[in-house]
């Protein structure tokens, strides 16, 4: 039997923690940008890959992310139609700059999933629109664990708002993410996982095995 075999089914059958989803606003705008690397906004998680991607913005289809007509740039602070802006002025470069950006559904019927090949226990990503129908969903084997809307992280809201937070979410145990939204669009950046580390058991049987086949060799 692999090793990976092996802590795939102890992670499976051992029982999980409670379950109790904290959400953290670490920071906005102009200091939550110079928190996270804009070389990487759309680089994935080691293990992370969509199997129903977002669009990726801005591009071709969508040159120009100003006046935010279906989606707004998580690096521009600015308010829809106005000339304010939300604590900050616009990152540099903000028009450049990509990010992924989940389409807009009455029914959710557009859920962009990320998929990842361990069990993860922590989050964190730039939210760029904190509309209460932005939400992210945790899921574990399947089921859904735990979820987090836009107005659960405390901000203020434009008409529609931009601008952006960084977001850690901790405290539960997942294997996939669903992105969705019913107001607008929901734009986001620079996701990043904690993978769940191997139990000590895992890792005192995978020597072990490795011992036996060292012995198994010597005796061929």
């Amino acid at each position: 039997m692999s090793l990976r075999l092996v802590a795939g089914l102890i992670l499976a059958l051992a029982p999980l923690s409670a379950q109790a989803l904290t959400v953290q606003t670490v920071a906005t705008n102009d200091t939550a940008w110079n928190m996270v690397n804009t070389s990487q906004t759309v680089t994935l998680p080691n293990g992370a890959t969509w199997t129903s991607a977002p669009l990726q913005m801005p591009n071709a289809w969508f040159p120009q992310v100003d006046p935010c007509i279906s989606f707004c740039s998580p690096f521009d602070p600015g308010i829809y139609g106005t000339n304010q802006t939300i604590g900050a002025t616009p990152l540099p470069g903000w028009q450049n700059l990509p990010f992924w950006a989940t389409w807009q559904t009455a029914d959710r019927s557009n859920v962009n999933t990320l998929s990842f090949s361990g069990i993860q226990k922590g989050l964190s990503l730039l939210w760029g629109s904190f509309d209460v129908g932005n939400l992210i969903e945790f899921v574990l084997n399947g089921v859904v664990v735990g979820s987090v809307a836009g107005d659960q992280l405390g901000l203020q809201v434009g008409n529609p708002g931009q601008g952006a937070a960084l977001v850690s979410l901790t405290g539960i145990q997942f294997d996939e993410l669903r992105f969705s939204s019913t107001l607008g669009g929901f734009e986001y950046a620079n996701i990043e996982a904690s993978p769940v580390p191997l139990p000590l058991p895992v890792a005192g049987l995978g020597t072990a095995l490795l011992m036996l086949g060292f012995a198994r060799r010597r005796r061929a």
